[in-house]
């Protein structure tokens, strides 16, 4: 229930609601800012120890935010910014996301029951909410290029959390959250090469500062393993 809560359908519906007003560069920049929620959690749940190269880290993640937000960055419109803060939802639910599994871990269940577990849940959970908000999607036959994508990209989505929640299990949430460096870089490659996008200066700043915070975060890699 906790991982369908804060894994998909809470930072999913906050980051689907964004992509409205964001282009698709600055949500891959606002991605990687999950290593930076997910250390501050980790302290508080014992999870890891305090260590200054970290608090730096974290310091110019908050630093690169600042910049996509300023009057320089040139968002589409000045309301943009609030759903920059609105893109931020997501990261910060899969920083307690990683240190809830990462410190009781999944019941004895192994990845692959848990993530039927959590998208059984989240189906029984989303299902009135789609159907009363008549967002419900038609999975009948004929389908069009829109429905095969979604078939797609929900088996993607399975064969990678999968692959998540092992890896938390294995190396520590904060080690793993270090996968955000591939998303945001492909995310932002993607972004060029299929919308088009073509980013400021500021953002290019942005993603070099907020890079270079994941690298300070990010533990060492003998002290990443959990048993």
């Amino acid at each position: 229930m906790l991982i369908a809560l804060i894994g998909t359908i809470l930072p999913n519906s906050a980051s689907y609601k964004a992509a409205f007003h964001l282009p698709g560069g600055v949500l891959s920049i606002l991605i990687t800012t999950v290593p930076m929620f997910a250390f501050p959690i980790a302290l508080l749940m014992g999870n890891e120890q305090f260590q200054m190269r970290r608090a730096i880290g974290l310091m110019l993640g908050l630093a690169g935010v600042l910049i996509l937000i300023g009057p320089e960055a040139s968002l589409p419109e000045a309301a943009s910014i609030g759903f920059v803060f609105l893109g931020l939802v997501a990261p910060l639910f899969y920083g307690v996301e990683g240190n809830y599994v990462a410190k009781f871990g999944t019941q004895g269940l192994d990845p692959v029951e848990t993530l039927f577990g959590a998208c059984t849940l989240g189906t029984i959970i989303v299902l009135p909410a789609a159907l009363m908000s008549d967002q419900w999607i038609d999975p009948r036959l004929p389908w069009a290029a829109p429905d095969y994508a979604l078939v797609v990209s929900s088996m993607l989505h399975v064969a990678v959390y999968t692959s998540y929640v092992w890896l938390v299990g294995r190396v520590g949430s904060v080690f793993a959250s270090q996968v955000s460096y591939a998303v945001t870089l492909f995310a932002v490659f993607w972004s060029i090469t299929l919308l088009g996008e073509r980013p400021s200066i500021w953002f290019w700043g942005a993603l070099l500062i907020m890079l270079l915070g994941m690298f300070l975060v990010a533990p060492r890699r003998q002290n990443a393993t959990i048993d």
